[in-house]
């Protein structure tokens, strides 16, 4: 079987779910032949740049806009129809990449890709099955169109809305949860990881993130939790923000905390420090939370951008897998919680039961049902 995959660069979760996808779809069958494309880099290089420009200032520089952006596409009107149709209008290009790679299944990770996808269907131009993969814990009415043979939810309460709200026909809907690697959803021996990575197994360790645009709001936690409690083990990762790490390297000299405080710049070992943590400090992205879940690491979000981050809260708090911290009080919410064993004990359960283990080869396997047809 010869499968296509495109990602986007709106974000890191898109990327992650592909590549976890397409390394679990080459153990599983060797012989398949999988190619991952950033289908909006494909298009054109001004597009692509627009789109992810775009959203990136939207979310870090103006939220606000873009909640009421996220909103108004979620309805039916005429804002929404314009969207859809400025994006269905770059079908024509992406048509060029999947005539290249000639797939017998197409999985689309972004809902405008899924746009131009059921364009070309409805135009005649391609007749290969199309899976829409939705990287977030809510839909959106954008990853919804016409000629799409399937869609993967994150969890099973999404389709009621995709059903009732959309109306999509039930039996293209497939709650087999957000592909992670096995890496993350494989228990790693964390006294093994503690001896490699130069931490104590026995102090309790909060790992803090800054998400995939460097979010500095990790800053202000370290300080109130490095200074409210002196037995905290802290690990700060700050993505790719150089500024940031710079700004922890000094505050972490001046509040004489190197003893137990591991600072880290970019990795590709974030499961390790999963692992061996009994909480995340993070913001709320798809696959930041899916790998979290994964872990069975329980979520203290400090920060959502108004649209998918927050929908995502709102799932994790409704299932008991997260609490939303305050920009002042949040040191004191994480030590309560860290100090309630019970607590923390029901939603590191709860975030195993939400956890989708098998999730990139259920996708496969849907892939591979649906050339059958």
């Amino acid at each position: 079987m010869n499968i296509l995959i495109f990602s986007a660069s709106t974000g890191g979760g898109h990327k992650r779910a592909a590549a976890a996808l397409e390394e679990k779809i080459k153990e599983v069958n060797p012989e398949s032949t999988v190619n991952v494309v950033d289908g909006l880099r494909s298009i054109g290089k001004v597009y692509d740049k627009t789109v992810c420009k775009g959203y990136y200032i939207m979310a870090t520089k103006t939220p606000k806009v873009y909640g009421k952006f996220y909103k108004i596409t979620d309805q039916k009107n005429k804002f929404y129809k314009t969207v859809m149709k400025s994006n269905s209008m770059m079908a024509k290009k992406l048509l060029e990449t999947i005539e290249e790679y000639n797939p017998d299944v197409l999985i689309m990770c972004h809902p405008f890709i899924s746009a131009m996808v059921s364009k070309l269907k409805k135009k005649g131009k391609i007749t290969i099955k199309a899976i829409s993969l939705i990287t977030d814990y809510d839909s959106h009415r954008t990853y919804i169109s016409p000629n799409i043979d399937a869609y993967v939810l994150a969890e099973p309460q999404m389709a009621k809305k995709l059903h009732e709200e959309y109306g999509v026909d039930e039996s293209k809907i497939y709650p087999l949860g957000i592909p992670t690697f096995d890496k993350f959803t494989e228990p790693g021996k964390k006294e093994e990881i503690c001896a490699r990575e130069g931490l104590d197994p026995n102090k309790t360790t909060v790992l803090l993130m800054a998400g995939s645009f460097g979010v500095t709001g990790v800053l202000r936690f370290y300080e109130q939790l490095a200074k409210a409690d002196s037995d905290l083990q802290l690990i700060v990762i700050t993505g790719k923000n150089e500024k940031l790490y710079e700004k922890l390297q000094k505050h972490i000299a001046e509040l004489g905390t190197s003893d137990r405080t591991k600072l880290l710049f970019f990795v590709d070992n974030v499961e390790d420090y999963m692992h061996v943590s009994n909480l995340i400090v993070t913001k709320p992205g798809g696959l930041t939370v899916t790998e979290s879940l994964a872990c069975h690491l329980p979520m203290a979000i400090y920060s959502a951008f108004p649209g998918q981050e927050l929908e995502n809260v709102k799932f994790l708090i409704s299932q008991n897998a997260a609490i939303f911290i305050d920009k002042e009080l949040g040191a004191q919410q994480i030590l309560g919680l860290l100090h309630s064993p019970n607590r923390l004990k029901e939603m590191k359960e709860n975030c195993e039961k939400l956890a989708r283990p098998q999730a990139a080869e259920d996708i496969y396997k849907l892939a591979a049902e649906l050339t059958k047809n």
